[in-house]
């Protein structure tokens, strides 16, 4: 069975939603945009995109603030292109050694495997939603399951995104005005792309 019409390839669906590198690999096969999510300041995000750059599709970076700039930016190239764009978006989540390196198992020996970051997740449905918003429905269940999560919990985002794992982390080191930054719902019309 080909990756692209594996299940967990998602290839059926216009928007497909999966988590990390080894997530991206899964949905991005006939994909034709790759919307990376990272809300909080990670390097995952940006290793993603950049394994991503290169290939044969456009690699956009997502987050709250930029939700409705992105589903638009998708939009637009669905008109150029005059057809149905398949869209992967990839949750990066963060990988198990934490920020900080090493803190799980002592090693990076797991740095491939991914930690689920509601941050991520919020965001990642944030991106979806506005997709919705703009018919681009036909969405994967991975993919309206975090689109659901962000419509139900949209106004509790700041208290979640600022408790959780990632989020305390960094308001520990004094970064709570980068947290509650990520969390504005559609504060940015810029659209980052890679590659």
């Amino acid at each position: 069975m080909s990756e692209t019409r594996a299940p967990y390839g998602q290839a059926k669906y216009q928007v497909r939603l999966d988590w990390g590198a080894t997530g991206a690999e899964r949905i991005v096969p006939g994909a034709h945009v790759a919307v990376v999510v990272d809300v909080l300041p990670s390097p995952d995000g940006e290793a993603i995109a950049a394994a991503l750059a290169g290939r044969d599709l456009v690699v956009l970076e997502g987050s709250l603030r930029n939700r409705s700039a992105v589903a638009r930016r998708i939009l637009e190239l669905q008109e150029e292109r005059g057809e149905r764009l398949m869209v992967a978006i990839v949750a990066a989540g963060e990988r198990t050694g934490g920020r900080a390196g090493s803190e799980v198992g002592g090693s990076d020996a797991h740095s491939d495997a991914v930690r689920f970051a509601v941050e991520d997740q919020l965001g990642a449905g944030a991106i979806v939603d506005a997709l919705i918003a703009l018919g681009i429905d036909h969405t994967s269940p991975e993919a309206a399951v975090a689109c659901a999560a962000f419509e139900g919990l949209r106004h509790a985002a700041v208290h979640l995104i600022g408790a959780s794992a990632s989020g305390a982390e960094l308001v520990a080191q004094g970064r709570r005005p980068e947290v509650r930054a990520a969390t504005e719902v559609d504060a940015s019309d810029e659209v980052p792309s890679v590659g």
